[in-house]
């Protein structure tokens, strides 16, 4: 498909048609969100090419202020669409490419694995009599 007097293809923009426009994948993953007032840690709960739900412990941001969200390595603009809670919903400037949506997906399923060995190794120590392994994220 071409435009009228043309040669560059036309090629359709990304649209949100709805509250659940693209999929999203359950994170729960430290990240962090750049604020008017700051940066703050929170927790990506779940994530989707359009979007992202976070979770967060300081002042939550109102509706049509702009973030930057930061999760390993990747760094995207967005604007909150909603706030209650402790939690927000962020609406990206621009989608996000599938392979990052994925690649996150990856990381958290290593990171769900990496904090219950931590656990088991803590309750392991404790019952031993070993000193308690503290955690510094």
């Amino acid at each position: 498909m071409t435009s009228a007097g043309s040669s560059q293809p036309i090629v359709p923009k990304f649209r949100i048609t709805g509250r659940r426009a693209a999929p999203r994948v359950r994170l729960c993953i430290p990240a962090r969100v750049l604020l008017l007032h700051g940066q703050e840690n929170c927790l990506l709960d779940d994530l989707s090419q359009s979007g992202a739900r976070v979770t967060i412990a300081a002042k939550l941001p109102m509706p049509g202020a702009g973030v930057v969200l930061t999760a390993q390595g990747l760094d995207v603009f967005g604007n909150v669409v909603w706030s209650q809670g402790v939690r927000f919903g962020i609406l990206f400037e621009e989608p996000l490419p599938l392979h990052d949506v994925v690649n996150l997906r990856h990381f958290a399923d290593a990171h769900a694995d990496h904090e219950r060995a931590l656990l088991r190794r803590n309750a392991r120590n404790f019952v031993q009599g070993q000193p308690r392994l503290r955690r510094f994220s």
